[in-house]
């Protein structure tokens, strides 16, 4: 009966990291897919700069508008259930997307950050919640999942389009199938939603979480990180080829910058937890940053170029996934993680969203990339102290 017993529990667990897996692939691949097929988009639709990149910008801003307001939700009812909305609520999105109607593209592109803004601040809390013991591991698992996704997408995007006659819609409403598989794997956690709200012990009352000076540490340290990464990805292939890159290879540098940090990913939180003092991680990541950005300003050599783009995957594939661990390690219990969570990523996305606008004004005003990568540089300096200051106490947030 005891054995019995314990591979009925086994059992669940590998669901529930199964289910956890899934819900991370389809954290990035319905936005990643996009940007590679921007130029088709805009030449078949007729649309200019402006409306093209609005495309990748509204799931940030719902990101960044929705997330403080999840925990809430999830209070009433439950993260099992707010998720697996959350995956149907993906799932319409992207096939909404599928129209040649700019009005209903919008409309579908901002279902779909909707939907995955309820995951991206639900995910810590899970981890939290279900592996409280294993915060460092399951962190890892489930963000070198959400990278490796959304590389794969963004690299196999053109090639699904041109290479296999999609066209663009069909090459983006192909992700809506990946979504229909979370959906099936993280049925089984809807009853663990009912289990656990008939035996949840009341929650003491928590001070509000806007006025931890910690929670805007991680916060800050979120939106710094956020800043550098969608930078990177909004304009690394445009740098590449004022450095005299060609326009295939400048391209695939893109995926190759998501794909060379997959194992700082996993490793980064594991390695973290185990240190004494977890802010030399965040240390040892901003100086790799630091060579990596400091490369592409002074090398114009291929095999240079390639090598700092290297340290610069490493040191932002490890960011994210820190990112997270420091939300799920630092809140009390899964409730505050949520708060904890929407806050950080309000924040950290409306400042992913600002950052791309300014570096590209900074370029149009001074015709140099130069400028735009030192603002990188000072933003990563940011990323350190507000890094290190999150990190500097084992103490969580009161």
């Amino acid at each position: 009966m005891e054995n019995q017993n314990e591979s009925k529990w086994v059992k669940k667990r590998l669901l529930l990291i199964l289910g956890i897996i899934f819900l991370a692939f389809n954290l990035r691949p319905a936005i990643t897919a996009v940007g590679p097929l921007i130029a088709t988009i805009q030449r078949i639709l007729g649309i200019n700069n402006l409306e093209a990149g609005l495309l990748t910008t509204i799931p940030l801003i719902a990101f960044a508008v929705l997330s403080p307001l999840v925990a809430k939700f999830s209070r009433r009812w439950g993260n099992e259930k707010m998720l697996f909305g959350a995956l149907l609520i993906l799932t319409a999105g992207i096939f909404i997307r599928y129209s040649h109607n700019l009005g209903v593209l919008y409309a579908g592109t901002l279902i779909i950050g909707s939907g995955i803004a309820v995951m991206n601040v639900l995910l810590p809390s899970v981890i939290k919640s279900d592996f409280p013991k294993r915060i460092g591991l399951m962190t890892s698992i489930y963000t070198t999942a959400m990278c490796a996704m959304a590389g794969l997408a963004s690299g196999v995007s053109v090639p699904l389009a041109e290479g296999a006659g999609m066209g663009w819609e069909k090459a983006l409403v192909v992700w809506g199938f990946l979504a229909i598989v979370g959906i099936a794997l993280w049925i089984p956690q809807l009853k663990e939603n009912k289990t656990r709200a008939n035996h949840q012990p009341v929650a003491y009352p928590h001070p509000s979480i806007w006025k931890s000076r910690t929670a805007w540490h991680i916060s800050l340290f979120f939106g710094f990180q956020s800043f550098v990464f969608y930078c990177l990805i909004a304009w690394l292939p445009a740098i590449l080829l004022s450095k005299g890159m060609n326009e295939t290879m400048a391209g695939w540098m893109l995926l190759f910058v998501q794909i060379i940090g997959l194992p700082s990913t996993f490793f980064a939180p594991i390695i973290a937890s185990k240190l004494k003092k977890m802010g030399t991680s965040i240390v040892v990541i901003g100086l790799i940053n630091l060579l990596g950005f400091g490369g592409l300003i002074a090398f114009h050599q291929a095999g240079f170029l390639i090598a700092s783009i290297g340290l610069i995957g490493l040191s932002t594939g490890g960011s994210i996934s820190i990112a997270y661990m420091i939300i799920s390690s630092k809140a009390k219990d899964h409730r505050q993680a949520a708060e904890l969570s929407g806050m950080a990523q309000a924040a950290g996305y409306f400042l992913a969203a600002f950052g791309p606008v300014l570096l590209g004004f900074t370029f149009d005003q001074t015709n140099r990339w130069l400028y735009p990568i030192l603002i990188i540089l000072l933003v990563n300096g940011f990323m350190v102290l507000a890094g290190t200051r999150a990190m500097h106490s084992k103490a969580k947030i009161n």
